[in-house]
């Protein structure tokens, strides 16, 4: 175990960043990883359902991306400025907090213009270096959220380097219904296929939603040696009363529970009762999850390949333990495992 960044660090080469989704939508490759015995499988992600069986729990996030990604400029400026929603602060006066490029320019009292829109915003306030309060000026009787889906497009993460293409908003979309919450999805869900979906369920597997909207913690790059002194923006999570009760009978009955996604592992982990049980509600995270933690709720973590030094790649290695998770990387690497949200995947049991 380890809680020193530099132990997470590793050379990924550009080629072994999936700048495309597979063709077709879950055709990816993936790795299972057994955590009693460190061995290693090779498999396809259609061969999900056959480690799975009846009563067996699959817990997924259902919050889902917007196009919260918008292009605009100051007054009497033609230099573009990205402005990230990351979310909304008051509906009624349309104030948001949004990570702004390159936020040295962008300074309270500023104007920002959008580029083909009668949209427009201020500046109210400086919440971070990085990041702004903004307020939007609509025409009259203009929808704020229409607006925001005429011009905005999908955030794609900064490792995908190629345009973006309007097939983001399907590749970039999970396929099960949710709700709208996240500036990007939980990528190891973007693997499953309805058809996927319905075998899982007609071998008895159990489909339980739980929401984390994924925002800010998704950006924020780790910059500390000692992990005991990293901070996770807080994000906010809904665990729904029937899925708490769902998973907690799964547990009881000896029953295999798998998180689909650090999102979703953080949503439950930080959802605990006195008891160790899933607790239902609603609620603000901030848990950063790193070796030595424990994770109390599931049994089996399905997440894709993260970046060097990231919360992600921390998260998993907490989960299936450090050195075994570390050999897992660098089998991948060695064996040409693509990584990112539209990489391939690994379960671990």
């Amino acid at each position: 175990m380890s809680s020193r960044l530099s132990d997470y660090s590793f050379e990924l080469s550009e080629a072994q960043i999936a700048q495309y989704p597979p063709q077709p939508r879950g055709s990816n490759r993936m790795m299972v990883l057994f955590r009693e015995t460190g061995e290693i499988a090779h498999h396809r992600f259609s061969d999900l359902p056959q480690f799975f069986s009846e009563g067996d729990v699959i817990v997924y996030n259902n919050s889902l991306p917007f196009p919260c990604l918008l292009i605009g400029h100051k007054e009497r400026s033609t230099s573009p400025i990205e402005v990230l929603l990351l979310r909304e602060l008051d509906a009624e006066s349309h104030l948001w907090n949004a990570m702004v490029e390159p936020a040295r320019k962008i300074r309270v009292g500023n104007k920002i213009h959008f580029v083909n829109s009668p949209l427009t915003a201020e500046v109210v306030d400086n919440t971070t270096s990085r990041e702004r309060a903004i307020r939007f000026i609509l025409p009259p009787r203009e929808s704020l959220t229409r607006l925001i889906e005429e011009i905005g497009i999908m955030a794609l993460p900064k490792y995908i380097t190629r345009p973006h293409r309007p097939e983001e908003y399907r590749d970039f979309y999970p396929v099960w219904n949710g709700i709208v919450g996240s500036v990007q999805p939980p990528d190891a869900s973007l693997a499953f296929t309805r058809v996927l979906i319905r075998e899982l369920e007609v071998k008895g597997v159990d489909l339980v939603p739980v929401t984390l909207h994924v925002g800010t913690a998704n950006f924020r790059l780790i910059e500390v040696e000692d992990l005991f002194k990293f901070s996770m923006d807080a994000e906010y999570f809904q665990i729904p009363e029937d899925s708490a009760k769902r998973v907690n009978e799964a547990r009881l009955q000896g029953k295999q529970v798998l998180v689909v996604g650090m999102s979703t592992l953080r949503a439950v982990e930080s959802s605990l009762s006195a008891y160790g049980q899933l607790k239902a509600g609603e609620d603000w995270t901030v848990k950063f999850l790193f070796p030595p933690y424990r994770a109390q709720i599931p049994t089996a973590l399905l997440t894709q390949f993260h970046m060097p030094r990231s919360a992600g790649y921390i998260g998993t290695a907490a989960f299936g333990g450090y050195n075994k998770v570390r050999k897992a990387y660098e089998t991948a690497l060695k064996e040409g495992y693509l990584w990112g949200c539209y990489g391939d995947l690994l379960l671990i049991l």
